[in-house]
């Protein structure tokens, strides 16, 4: 059965902040995951890798690809935008898509079976235009127990509720190219805005966003530098949200920072408390997480109201070149 065609885009920022063998990994599951979805009848136009280096940089991209997953070779395009960041790449890879339907996914993330298929199999009903795929965070020592549980990312099993709220998750999403050729991600200074602004979009002209069983694994954060930044990032990215969605106005942002602060601690906390279990967290492990939560959270207040109340100027994001794996 033929079905529509679809193109992958594939960011490469990610890729700075973990080692090739874990791209590789991703490389190795996406190729996977096209087989699967050939023999039910959908077939891949192209596999667009952008990255954020010079033009000249990408034969060395495309040979280590290559090597990887020899069979995508005839697959194969890339992209280059110079200084490009998240949400500028990925927009640079949908303007060159030519597939019915455009998947978007991350180099730092990795498709589990039945991925690819089960993010295309609502498009066989007419009306469907948005997909959204279940990341997860993986997780094997204390920390990274801890920060899935804090997470944005839903855990792989057992979290339903936390899985419904889930809003657009630009690295496991797919989307008719028909409508997203018209509403590419927003611009935004912030460093994980845009898919917020284009699920709200998305919504204000009536569609659903078909929630998927299609499950991707996410690498842990390492380091105490980018937990330290996410934190600070995450706190501004929240004001830069309100801002945009709810009010400009500076009083009702540091309100809302406030309460924020105070309602993410206590979710967070009761999360840890219930949850750690299910992420092999040993018992006496659980106070010192919801101790790192707090501190955390803490950490995203005061990038928050930093933000709202005028304290620091509203910079465009990037991630710097101290902060480690993300």
């Amino acid at each position: 059965m033929q079905r529509e065609s679809y193109s992958i885009i594939v960011e490469m920022e990610n890729a700075g902040t973990i080692d090739w063998d874990e791209v590789g990994a991703g490389l190795a599951a996406l190729s996977r995951e096209i087989k699967a979805a050939a023999r039910l009848g959908y077939i891949a136009r192209q596999v667009i890798f952008v990255h954020a280096g010079e033009a000249g940089d990408t034969p060395l991209l495309r040979r280590q690809i290559e090597d990887a997953v020899p069979e995508l070779a005839p697959a194969l395009g890339f992209a280059a935008l110079p200084g490009g960041r998240y949400y500028e790449l990925k927009n640079e890879g949908i303007a060159q898509a030519t597939g019915d339907i455009v998947v978007l996914c991350d180099s730092d993330t990795v498709a589990q079976p039945g991925w690819l298929p089960a993010l295309l199999k609502p498009f066989e009903d007419t009306r469907t235009v948005a997909v959204n795929g279940h990341t997860y965070l993986e997780h094997d020592d204390f920390t990274s127990r801890t920060f899935a549980l804090l997470w944005i990312f839903p855990l792989r099993d057992h979290d339903r509720r936390f899985a419904a709220k889930r809003a657009m998750n630009a690295n496991n999403c797919a989307i008719q190219r028909s409508w997203l050729a018209g509403h590419p991600f927003p611009h935004n200074n912030g460093f994980k805005v845009s898919c917020t602004l284009l699920d709200r979009q998305l919504r204000a002209e009536g569609h659903d966003l078909v929630k998927a069983e299609a499950l991707a694994s996410h690498y842990p954060p390492r380091g105490w530098r980018f937990l330290l930044w996410r934190a600070l990032v995450t706190g501004r990215d929240a004001d830069r949200k309100y801002t945009a969605l709810k009010s400009a106005s500076r009083p009702r942002r540091v309100f809302k920072a406030m309460r924020r602060w105070a309602s993410a601690s206590w979710r967070a906390s009761l999360r840890i408390a219930l949850q750690a279990p299910r992420t092999g967290m040993p018992a006496w492990q659980i106070p010192l997480a919801v101790v790192v939560g707090l501190v955390f959270n803490a950490l995203v207040f005061v990038g928050q109201i930093s933000l709202a109340a005028g304290l620091v100027k509203d910079d465009v994001e990037r991630v710097p070149p101290f902060v480690g794996h993300s």
